[in-house]
């Protein structure tokens, strides 16, 4: 995880507010707001629901949440920092996935998109599960967890692991999956 925090932390302290870029999407097409739409309809999210990102990096999914009573953590103080810049509001602190000072049951809906690949290994990945789980009261989302990937640094995942969850392919990447399911 040190290689990958070295990264993110290098991407919180450039000078771009893009947020594709610090989010790490720059050679994709992503559209943050059409991954949001779709997570809100998959979980049933109704305007009063208070939502927890977790891995919420510069913003890309939490500029399109707003309206909501939502919460980042992320790991990385910097990307926290340009998560300010672009969103402009600090409703957000610096976290573990695996370890969130979060009381149990606290949010009804809690996200994490696109992080699970950047743990340092699988015991992490389960430790933070637990976590999400947790400290949702109505559902956890999952998303973008990588079956094959360009990169050897990336954890990859097994639909077969997620038995007691829903599951759908990736919103954007082929070699991608999400899982979510009611608590």
């Amino acid at each position: 995880m040190d290689n990958w925090a070295e990264i993110w932390n290098a991407k919180g302290k450039s000078d771009t507010l893009d947020v594709k870029q610090l989010d790490g999407y720059e050679d994709t097409d992503i559209d943050f707001k059409a991954i949001v739409d779709r997570i809100i309809n998959l979980l049933d999210i109704e305007p009063a629901d208070n939502i927890l990102e977790v891995g919420c990096g510069a913003g890309g999914l939490a500029q399109y949440l707003q309206e909501y009573d939502y919460h980042g953590v992320d790991r990385s103080p910097y990307m926290l920092d340009k998560y300010l810049q672009v969103v402009g509001r600090s409703n957000t602190h610096q976290a573990e996935a695996n370890q969130l000072d979060i009381p149990d049951k606290y949010y009804d809906h809690v996200i994490m998109f696109s992080v699970a690949q950047y743990f340092p290994d699988y015991g992490y990945f389960f430790k933070a599960e637990k976590e999400l789980l947790r400290v949702a009261r109505k559902s956890v989302f999952i998303g973008d967890l990588p079956e094959a990937s360009k990169r050897d640094s990336h954890l990859l995942y097994s639909r077969r692991w997620f038995d007691t969850y829903n599951i759908n392919d990736g919103f954007y990447n082929k070699d991608r999956f999400n899982v979510f399911k009611k608590v």
